[in-house]
This record gives structure tokens, C-alpha cells and sequence, in this order.
């Protein structure tokens, strides 16, 4: 039986799909307008969901903490990059949730705290999504897999072992956990994305569903990922790509993007299709007209023994096979064969 993990009020995740998650992040800019209007726009690309990311610069990182990024807003530490994004009370949420509901796209968040995840079922949300940087982190992994939501898990800049390890620590099954393949470099170069790492994941975690998370630059992630068998894409999204104080506007899709991407992830899983080695329905009629049969290359009188001279391969394939061909010679015919036809069985002795 295929996994499906069932998103509370939404579409599944399951093979044979791919849903694009609009991955707001911060790019809100503190406004619940902002993120609302965000939410809009998503929903009407087609996005199956938008996600934002819940944290306090305070408990995410110490004062002097390096950054490892570069920007032009003049933040010397992570502390201060992320203060600049976290001005949004969490209560304020509700706000934005209540509108995607109305809307019809699922809303969910990146909690980075423990408040955060209060805050997020306090919202009920359907599904979580942990960054790729905490999937060491036991107790938020701990604390997320407690709510019984399924869980979303980013897996950059991670060994086998760690993953293994974070899924021993969820004690989730197929059912509520989804593995994100990821490269924690923004924006990612292409010869670093690796979106081949989707059938690595695929098989060795089988039947956990895998999808990604995707920092490379514009919208062809969404194609790979669903025709290598993912599940979902997560992809920044932004409706100011010049906006200032956060970075990731810089390297996120736009809303006529992000409908791209929608668009290429569902032509992408259907043409993906199925891996089992059978006649398509559309292909009869070409594997009846386009094969060979064993036709008559002259004129075959009533009472002659067929010889391999008399015999040509031609379409249609309707006839004998072409490689049935053993059977027609040395037989004698009962009836005359006309030239250029193919040879019925009934046509010998």
C-alpha cells in the first residue's frame, strides 16, 4: 500500500503528487497585513500551502554568533540579522491562519523555540516543518513529534547517521514524517543541489515519503523533484524581491514563479507516472499498426510449400509476429496468397 500522510483539512501528501509549499519564512517584514496578503497570493498560484518561521533572536542564537551568510543590510552577527525579523507578537498569528483557512491553503510554521510550538498549537496548525540546522536538536524535535502532527524535516548540510538518529528521536512513522532533501547554502549553487539524493532517501528510508527543500535560484526545482518521486517542494517565496532587512527576498520566487512551479510539479509527477513495465492503453494502437507481421513477399499458389524467399516483414503487426517467422516456413499453403499481404495461420497446413 502507498504512504499517504494526511494533512488535517488538506490535500495528502503521496506518491504520485507533488505540492508546492510557498515558503514565506520571514519575508513578512513584521506585518500581518504583509503576511496575509503573502497567504493571498500563494493561494492563488496554486500552492498547497504557505510557511512561515516562528523564532526570537534571543533564543535562537547568542549575541556574537557568526553569520553565514553575506547581505547588504549591515547586521555584523546572527543575533542581529534575526532581531530584524522577529518583531511579530505570536499571537498575531491568528490573524494570518484565520485567513489561509478562508483562503483554503494550509498554514503552518518553522517553530525555532519552544514558545513557538505552543504558539503554533495554540493555532492548531496542520503540519510542522523543522529547519534543517535543528535536526540535532533532540528536545524541539521531541516536542514537535508530541503534538502528533505530522512533521516535515529538512535534512541539509546532514550525515545518514543524523538522520537516522532524528528519526529514532520523532518516533514517528512513514504516516506523520516526511524527510526533505536540502542543501543549506543560500542560494545553493546548481552543481551542489543534488536533487539525485531524492532516490537515495527514496530507498533507504522506504516508506517514508520524501520531498524537498529547495534554495536553488528560480522555479526548475519543482520539475526534478516531482519527477524523481518527491512528494512536495518547499520553495522561498516573496511578492518584493527588493524588500530590505531580509535576505531571502533576494533569492525567493515571485507569486507568477511560484504558479510556474505549481504548474511544473504536477506535469512533472504525471509524467513521472508509474515505474512498472507494461502497455499503456494510449500505446495499443501503435503496437498493433507499428510492429511487423510475416507477409507474403509474392504470390503464394494454393498447394506451395513456403520457402523464406516467399516471406517479407511488414506492417501492420496484426498478423503473425515477424518472429514467428519459423512457423510459416516449410508449411504449404491451403489457399492462394495474393502478394503483399500479411499471412493468416488459416492461410497454411
Amino acid at each position: 500500500m502507498t504512504t499517504e500522510v494526511v494533512v488535517r483539512g488538506h490535500a495528502p501528501l503521496r506518491e504520485g503528487d507533488c505540492r508546492v509549499i510557498a515558503e514565506a519564512g520571514a519575508n513578512h517584514n513584521n506585518s500581518v497585513e504583509k503576511a496575509i496578503e503573502m497567504s493571498e497570493r500563494a493561494a492563488e498560484a496554486g500552492a498547497w500551502a504557505i510557511k512561515f518561521q516562528l523564532y526570537r533572536a534571543g533564543t535562537l542564537t547568542v549575541p556574537e554568533s557568526p553569520k553565514y551568510w553575506t547581505d547588504p543590510f549591515g547586521t555584523k552577527s546572527q543575533y542581529e540579522a534575526f532581531q530584524l525579523s522577529d518583531k511579530m507578537p505570536y499571537e498575531d498569528w491568528r490573524h494570518v491562519a484565520d485567513a489561509c483557512r478562508d483562503l483554503g491553503i494550509a498554514f503552518f510554521a518553522t517553530p525555532f523555540d519552544f514558545p513557538a510550538v505552543d504558539a503554533l498549537e495554540a493555532l492548531d496548525v496542520p503540519v510542522y516543518k523543522l529547519a534543517s540546522a535543528d535536526i540535532t536538536h533532540r528536545k524541539l524535535i521531541e516536542s514537535v513529534a508530541a503534538t502528533g502532527k505530522p512533521l516535515l524535516l529538512s535534512t541539509g548540510a546532514a550525515t545518514l547517521d543524523e538522520i537516522d538518529r532524528a528519526i529514532e528521536w520523532s518516533g514517528l512513522g512513514p504516516e506523520k514524517l516526511v524527510l526533505l532533501a536540502c542543501t543549506l547554502t543560500y542560494p545553493t549553487p546548481d552543481p551542489d543541489a543534488n536533487f539525485a539524493r531524492i532516490e537515495t532517501l527514496r530507498s533507504r528510508y522506504a516508506p517514508y515519503l520524501i520531498g524537498t527543500s529547495d534554495h536553488t535560484l528560480g522555479p526548475e526545482g519543482a520539475l526534478l523533484t516531482a519527477a524523481l518521486g518527491g512528494v512536495c517542494i518547499e520553495k522561498h517565496y516573496t511578492i518584493s524581491p527588493d524588500a530590505p532587512d531580509i535576505p531571502d527576498h533576494a533569492m525567493s520566487v515571485t507569486p507568477e514563479q511560484l504558479k510556474v512551479m505549481v504548474d511544473t510539479a504536477h506535469r512533472g509527477a504525471t509524467l513521472r507516472g508509474s515505474s512498472e513495465v507494461a502497455v499503456r492503453e494510449s500505446e495499443k494502437p501503435a503496437r498493433a499498426m507499428a510492429r511487423r507481421s510475416v507477409v507474403s513477399a509474392v504470390p503464394i499458389p494454393e498447394g506451395t510449400v513456403v520457402t523464406e524467399a516467399m516471406i517479407d516483414y511488414r506492417r501492420p503487426g496484426t498478423g503473425i509476429p515477424a518472429y514467428e517467422y519459423a512457423s510459416v516456413v516449410g508449411k504449404t499453403a491451403v489457399r492462394d496468397i495474393p502478394q503483399d499481404v500479411t499471412i493468416d495461420p488459416e492461410d497454411l497446413q
